[in-house]
């Protein structure tokens, strides 16, 4: 821990006001590793910012004496513009070797789904436990001090709370950083048949009339189809591939963690195309 009359390391938690519960958790943790000899910052903590006090001044003052930012990545956070502007605070420290930014993800979220400039950052996951373990090894790391010799995973796992069971705060649901478009609840099942009318349909449609690319190798960004057609982020990822393999004849030719190539699968439609034609004919000559 810092000697007298040296200045303690700064952690700023980055993070959607709905998060406070899983926040805390990790403020705890952290204060505990370093026995009271770091200042962890979050807003939703008490007593973190005083009251009547100059809220932005605030934040930025902490952002800019952080040794480390701690990216909270939950369904909520992804999509709360605040994150993005500490994110962005933090960039230019990260760059010139001045602090680190460290996204965390719930378990809830994929850590490969992660947009930039996140996604340029090695993100570490709470439902694993090696990995929430280096979130802190690497604080340790950094600040030369602390002492993981206490720590329990499974003490943490107990302690975070399932995402579904949160309740978005008011904070996020006026800031837009939750999904409100036209399918708002909907089940992967009813994603499912909305990416197939809207998308997978028409584009086997359009593969036959050559109004559509999309079965013919064309590069298919997951997230613009998300856009296109207005569905939560990471549907496409989630559900195109198996949907368009499943349904019609066609065949991935390549695929990474954001984008698909599809092309068509001759051969499958061809022996698809013979055995109606034979069931035809069999009909007929009945």
């Amino acid at each position: 821990m810092p000697g007298p009359g040296i200045k303690k390391p700064t952690v700023f938690l980055s993070h959607a006001a709905t998060d406070e519960p899983i926040v805390r958790v990790i403020h705890d943790e952290i204060t505990r590793i370093f026995a009271n000899g770091v200042d962890v910052f979050a807003t939703s903590v008490p007593g973190k910012v005083s009251p009547g006090a100059d809220w932005l001044a605030n934040i930025n003052d902490k952002l800019r004496k952080a040794s480390a930012v701690i990216v909270l990545i939950t369904p909520v956070s992804l999509n709360r513009p605040w994150i993005w502007f500490e994110v962005g605070a933090s960039w230019a420290k990260m760059e010139e070797g001045e602090g680190r930014i460290l996204p965390v993800c719930v378990p809830e979220v994929d850590k490969t789904d992660l947009p930039e400039p996140l996604s340029r950052l090695q993100a570490m996951s709470l439902g694993k436990a090696s990995e929430t373990r280096l979130v802190f090894q690497t604080l340790v790391d950094l600040f030369e001090f602390g002492n993981l010799k206490g720590f329990r995973y499974a003490t943490i796992k107990a302690k975070l709370p399932r995402y579904g069971d949160l309740t978005v705060a008011e904070s996020d649901l006026r800031s837009g950083a939750v999904y409100n478009g036209p399918y708002e609840a909907y089940s992967e099942d009813e994603l499912a048949e909305v990416l197939d009318d809207d998308w997978l349909n028409p584009a086997w449609r359009g593969l036959f009339g050559f109004d559509s690319r999309n079965f013919k190798g064309v590069l298919v960004h997951f997230r613009e189809v998300d856009e296109e057609l207005n569905l939560p982020l990471g549907t496409a990822k989630r559900l195109l591939a198996k949907l368009a393999v499943d349904r019609y004849y066609v065949l991935i030719q390549q695929q990474t963690q954001n984008t698909i190539r599809f092309v068509l699968d001759r051969e499958g439609y061809q022996a698809s195309k013979d055995a109606a034609e034979a069931e035809a004919e069999a009909a007929a000559a009945d």
